[in-house]
């Protein structure tokens, strides 16, 4: 965590930190609050949180790394129709060499 120089701060910025932390703090005990009454809610009821999630169209995997799934092509050899890229990650040396003999982006472009 970044350390912050309290003893830099004026009094009226630090009362402000001071009314904003509480105020953090209220908020995530109060979101803790809800969460445990609605796990208890749903054991109550006999019922799972997953399925409650699926059906309400949420999928319950923790907000990570986001799943971009496959790009649409963009870019297509001009004479080696299977030679493709989707603009995302290194060029291929197939685009390369094109680039390198002339040819331009625009004139690969699908």
């Amino acid at each position: 965590m970044k350390k912050v120089n309290l003893s830099a701060l004026s009094t009226a910025e630090l009362q402000t930190l001071k009314s904003d932390i509480e105020k953090e703090l209220g908020n995530r005990s109060a979101k803790t609050q809800a969460i445990e009454e609605v796990k208890k809610i749903a054991a109550e009821r006999g019922l799972r949180l997953e399925d409650i999630l699926a059906e309400l169209g949420v999928s319950g995997k923790s907000k990570g790394k986001r799943e971009l799934g496959p790009a649409p092509i963009r870019f297509r050899h001009p004479k080696d129709a299977s030679l493709t890229w989707s603009g995302r990650g290194k060029r291929p040396n197939w685009m390369r060499e094109a680039l390198e003999k002339g040819m331009t982006e625009d004139a690969m472009r699908v």
